[in-house]
Order: structure tokens, then C-alpha cells, then sequence
């Protein structure tokens, strides 16, 4: 008897004809067709009101397409029920360019709120949390309020907020682009670790040469376009 073929591993992420909402503007997405593996690195580039920002909105969910198939971590989230779509957020660390931090929260508990949300024991939060803190250079930072922080250090603690819950897929919209040159270079090593360590990264970047991506997706007037031969 023939062996049975090993089953296809689900895909990260799979776009199929993604298009923007209407009203977003001609330039904003159309027709964007992706497929990453679980573990892929896939860096996003091209000039500002290419069609980055909408691209990861849509694959954070926080915004719904207005036309074609969106699949994260073998579900399509707007069949889901709203209770499933939940959990699936927990599985993705989203950074955007808001600086979007709970006011009335410490750096610390920025940074812990998906740990607590998941139900991660005060003990192993707190542990977890130091240590991404001081990775990032924020140790000295873990009992000041957001209105306190300078831009670099709002946008670190969104990073740290992102990745704490462990997710299965990062999307990181300009993550750097607020920091200096130090705090630059260690949410890239911070973020490509956890990559090497099976987490899927779609970084997002004006830059083309910001970091040496497995993928790389080149957008222009909210299109895929091919990369010019190296």
C-alpha cells in the first residue's frame, strides 16, 4: 500500500484578489493576490500611499475588505463568529503607526495586556515581561504612564505589547520609524529572532533594504509590482 502523501501545511497568510474598502482612494489596494508560509519573512516596501498601511490593516483585521478572500492561519476571520474572530486576534502582533498606548495603563502593563487578556499568571507576566522590557532597553521605563515617553520609547512599547502574547504571525507597519539608531537595532534583532524561532513577520517599510527578508512584496498605487532583477 502506498504511502499517504503528508497533508499541505496551512499557509500564515493567503490574499486572493484583496481589495481596500470602497472609498478608500484608487491608490489604496487592489487586487492584491499573497500566499506566506507559516515561518516566512516577508518584507513590504514602496513609497508612502502605496498601499502598506491598508495591506496590514486588513491582514490585522482591523479593517475589513471591500472585495476578495482573506485567510489567516487556515480561517477566513469574517465567517468566523465574532467570539472566534477574538481569539484569532490573539494570535496576531499588530504594530501600527498610531502609537496607539492605554493612558491610564504603566509601560509594564501596556506591554502585558495580551498576557493578561490570555490569562498568563501574574508571576510568569511579570517575569515574561521584565525581560522584554529590558530587552528593548525599557527596564528603567516599566512604571512610567505613555504621556511620560518620547516618541521612541511609545513606539517600543508597542512592540513590546505586540509580541508579548507570543503570536503565531507579527505585522509591523513602519516599526522603526520613529526611533534612533540604537533602539532601531534592537526591536529589528528582537523581531528577526522570533521569526528564526517559527513566527511569521511582515514588516512594512518605505526602506528597501531595511532588513534581509526571505519575501519581499514591492507596492506602488495600492498594486503588486515585480522587483527589478538584482
Amino acid at each position: 500500500m502506498p504511502a499517504l502523501a503528508a497533508p499541505a501545511p496551512t499557509p500564515a497568510l493567503r490574499l486572493s484578489g484583496l481589495s481596500a474598502p470602497r472609498g478608500d482612494g484608487p491608490a489604496s489596494l487592489s487586487d492584491l493576490d499573497l500566499e506566506l508560509a507559516q515561518g516566512d519573512f516577508l518584507l513590504v516596501h514602496g513609497e508612502a500611499g502605496a498601499g502598506k498601511s491598508t495591506m496590514l490593516d486588513l491582514a490585522g483585521l482591523v479593517r475589513r475588505p471591500g472585495a476578495g478572500r482573506l485567510e489567516i492561519l487556515g480561517g477566513n476571520p469574517w465567517r468566523m463568529s465574532s467570539g472566534r474572530r477574538a481569539r484569532l486576534r490573539r494570535r496576531i502582533g499588530l504594530i501600527r503607526q498610531d502609537l496607539d498606548l492605554i493612558d491610564d495603563l504603566t509601560v509594564e502593563e501596556n506591554a502585558a495586556l495580551p498576557m493578561r487578556i490570555a490569562g498568563v499568571r501574574p508571576q510568569e507576566r511579570r517575569r515574561d515581561t521584565a525581560e522584554l522590557l529590558g530587552w528593548l532597553g525599557l527596564a528603567d521605563m516599566s512604571r512610567a504612564r505613555p504621556r511620560a515617553l518620547n516618541h521612541d520609547q511609545r513606539q517600543r512599547v508597542l512592540v513590546a505589547r505586540a509580541v508579548a502574547g507570543k503570536p503565531d504571525l507579527i505585522l509591523a507597519d513602519e516599526p522603526l520609524g520613529w526611533m534612533e539608531p540604537d533602539s532601531a537595532r534592537r526591536v529589528l534583532r528582537l523581531l528577526v529572532q522570533l521569526n528564526r524561532q517559527g513566527t511569521t513577520l511582515v514588516i512594512a517599510s518605505r526602506n528597501p533594504d531595511l532588513a534581509p527578508a526571505s519575501r519581499r512584496l514591492r507596492l506602488s498605487g495600492g498594486r503588486a509590482v515585480p522587483e527589478a532583477a538584482a
